[in-house]
């Protein structure tokens, strides 16, 4: 299998419809975050460094040159209103391995955002595309043992746990665990 890019697909849900972001939503990606920081920061090393819609712009590229390159993506996570669609957080698939048919999955609703459902039915809407059309066989989460929602999450998706990576990750100075749960295409 090669994957050259990943397509710029949007992914329509019935609450929330995933877009590709692009550098007119760095202002609002920006007041998201700034407006999420602390709630953010427990669970994710980036919101400290993130502080103008610059940082956010300089994101965007990132993501941008990685799905030009195959090897990862980000959406919006979109909230359909009757007045239009809010962007409430972002959902990522990184470390795309084409030759093992595999991929890591990330995501973050704001603070306002979450408890609703929205994760839950992105990352239905993630894994259908990655099984569906980019044809991959594995995909993988990762989350600190203590980010209750965010494993409730993946659990509700039909991920499994495989256990725990000990001092998984350094947040500001402190060692993390991380449980990793992983779903197949035949699940």
């Amino acid at each position: 299998m090669i994957l050259d890019e990943i397509p710029e697909t949007e992914l329509p849900g019935e609450r929330v419809v995933l877009r590709v972001l692009h550098e007119p939503d760095a202002a609002g990606l920006y007041r998201l975050i700034d407006t999420s920081r602390e709630h953010l920061s427990r669970f994710l090393p980036w919101p400290p460094g993130c502080n103008s819609v610059e940082d956010v712009m300089d994101r965007l590229e990132t993501w941008e040159m990685q799905a030009q390159m195959g090897n990862g993506a980000c959406w919006g996570v979109f909230e359909k209103t009757a007045s239009g669609d809010n962007l409430a957080g972002c959902i990522f698939i990184g470390w795309v391995h084409p030759e093992h048919r595999s991929a890591t999955i990330s995501y973050w609703l704001g603070q306002n955002f979450t408890g609703r459902g929205l994760a839950t039915e992105s990352l239905n809407l993630l894994c259908k595309f990655c099984f569906d059309t980019l044809g991959l066989n594995r995909l993988e989460i990762t989350a600190a043992v203590q980010n209750y929602a965010s494993i409730g999450v993946a659990r509700r998706c039909g991920f499994k746990e495989e256990g725990v990576s000990r001092d998984f990750e350094c947040l500001r100075g402190k060692f993390h665990d991380h449980v990793r749960l992983s779903k197949l295409a035949r699940d």
